[in-house]
């Protein structure tokens, strides 16, 4: 125990501390009579304290296990109430009842179906038109670089038309 531990401390401290001070051999056996009675109460209030953590940690324990116990069986308890009612409730309940409940059910699943399929269809023509556009745009990309390409072959301005010269431009030449 700490208490035992702190006595042999203390009666060792207590020992060296006459010897190394020079005491006379009654001094020296009082200091560890002294030093064991002060190691061993402050060993004793060492174990107190932990002997009371221990015991408030089991406290705490028990409290925990308790609340959970009574909150198992209030959710038991409520679960068996819901499933009378449930029950009652059930034998209340006609099958003109279930049967319109079923048709609002299905109206309802296909207003659904329709607004999915008109979101659908609004996101695949943006997408489309998404994907239009992009192929204009490489389709454009590839005529200017054509038209520099060939424009550099024949010798012209890439920014002039290229046309077939008329009769009279080929006349005027010659």
């Amino acid at each position: 125990s700490r208490t035992t531990k702190g006595a042999t401390t203390g009666a060792v401290v207590g020992g060296l501390g006459g010897l190394a001070t020079g005491q006379s051999g009654g001094t020296t056996a009082a200091l560890v009579g002294a030093g064991a009675a002060v190691g061993g109460v402050v060993g004793a209030i060492a174990d107190a304290r932990e002997k009371k953590q221990q015991e408030t940690m089991a406290q705490q324990r028990a409290y925990s296990a308790a609340v959970a116990r009574d909150k198992q069986k209030t959710a038991k308890a409520k679960a068996e109430l819901q499933e009378e009612l449930d029950i009652a409730e059930g034998f209340r309940i006609t099958d003109a009842e279930i049967d319109e409940m079923s048709s609002r059910a299905e109206t309802a699943e296909d207003r659904l179906k329709a607004l999915q399929a008109r979101r659908q269809a609004a996101i695949d023509r943006k997408k489309l038109l998404d994907e239009m556009e992009e192929r204009e745009k490489e389709a454009l990309r590839e005529i200017e670089r054509l038209e520099k390409e060939l424009a550099e072959l024949e010798g012209t301005d890439s920014n002039s038309v290229t046309s077939t010269p008329s009769s009279t431009e080929t006349s005027s030449k010659l």
